[in-house]
């Protein structure tokens, strides 16, 4: 600050931002008619005040006012100026106005739910990549494998498989679909009994998963011509979240069905074996759900399609979301 003025960048004349200053120098005594008042109201010297209008007077080569002792008015080309410059900082003042309120926008809880194995594996690069963007954004996550009621639970969304919304009027937006494969340990697989054939899973210790998928006494699964098989089994595990599920199998505690993309890694490094290859259970489509876009938020609404643009519409993960070890 110097003399009441932010000095930015030299023009031929005034400095940019002095001339912005000094508009509304002259607007606020135009105003109250007086400079000794705007100077009151600017929370400035009134020397600083007349200097502004001066400065303004030498710049266009016109005076701007007539003053007296008693009396100020407006010259005619004062009042030229002053109607040009009074739009000039409404404008600026709406532009700062429209900004501001985009940053309130972007700011503040977005709560959401999460698959356990969405959120424990991608989660993570998601919201750091939104972060950047938008610093005052919180995610306030709650990560669970069960049918999920947004309204209930007072949720602006949920990443979540699509037989899982309880809403009759959510709306739902297809964000990736995975197949499902079965695996097990080659530890379990050695002293397990043979596995050549669907009929044989009635002899393994199965990992069966509660949420999602119906019953536990038997797994669909789709042959190489897409022909489905209700095989029976006998769980010797059920858990109602799929990272469970996953922990149980690579602890050598039987067969379980695994997401493609996660099963990834661990069949590429030999912690896993995947079994009957010809079959595979269906996938499950996941989707982002949110109450009806009435009830949406503007950062709510931002996050939903950050999720849409980077997320391929036919796989778990696209370029900057891969899954990690």
């Amino acid at each position: 600050m110097n003399n009441g003025t932010i000095p930015l960048k030299q023009t031929k004349g005034l400095v940019t931002m002095d001339k912005l200053i000094a508009m509304r120098v002259f607007n606020e005594v135009v105003k109250f008619g007086s400079f000794a008042r705007a100077a009151e109201h600017l929370d400035m010297a009134a020397s600083v005040v007349t200097r502004h209008i001066a400065a303004l007077e030498t710049e266009l080569g016109s005076q701007l006012l007539l003053r007296t002792t008693r009396s100020l008015s407006l010259t005619e080309r004062g009042e030229i100026y002053l109607e040009r410059t009074r739009q000039i900082l409404e404008d600026i003042e709406r532009t700062e106005a429209l900004v501001s309120s985009a940053n309130k926008a972007h700011s503040g809880p977005i709560k959401l739910a999460v698959t356990t194995n969405f959120g424990l594996h991608f989660m993570p690069a998601i919201m750091h990549r939104y972060q950047e963007m938008y610093p005052d954004i919180i995610f306030d996550v709650m990560v669970l494998d069960e049918p999920v009621d947004l309204v209930a639970r007072g949720l602006d969304l949920a990443i979540t498989f699509a037989p899982s919304v309880l809403n009759v009027d959510t709306v739902t937006r297809s964000l990736a679909s995975n197949k499902m494969i079965l695996c097990a340990t080659p530890t379990y697989l050695l002293q397990a009994p043979p596995l050549n054939d669907i009929g044989d899973l009635i002899h393994h210790q199965c990992i069966a998963l509660s949420t999602y998928t119906g019953a536990n006494d038997c797994w669909e699964l789709l042959d190489t011509q897409g022909v489905a098989h209700l095989v029976p089994i006998k769980p010797s595990i059920i858990c109602n979240t799929a990272a469970m599920t996953y922990q149980c199998a690579l602890t050598d505690l039987g067969v379980t069905r695994f997401t493609s993309v996660l099963a990834r890694h661990l069949l590429s490094s030999g912690r896993l074996t995947r079994v009957l290859e010809e079959y595979e259970a269906p996938g499950l489509e996941l989707v982002v759900a949110y109450p009806s876009r009435r009830y949406l938020t503007t950062k709510a609404r931002s996050f939903i399609e950050f999720l849409m643009e980077h997320m391929g519409s036919n796989q778990l993960v696209s370029g900057m979301f891969t899954s990690r070890p």
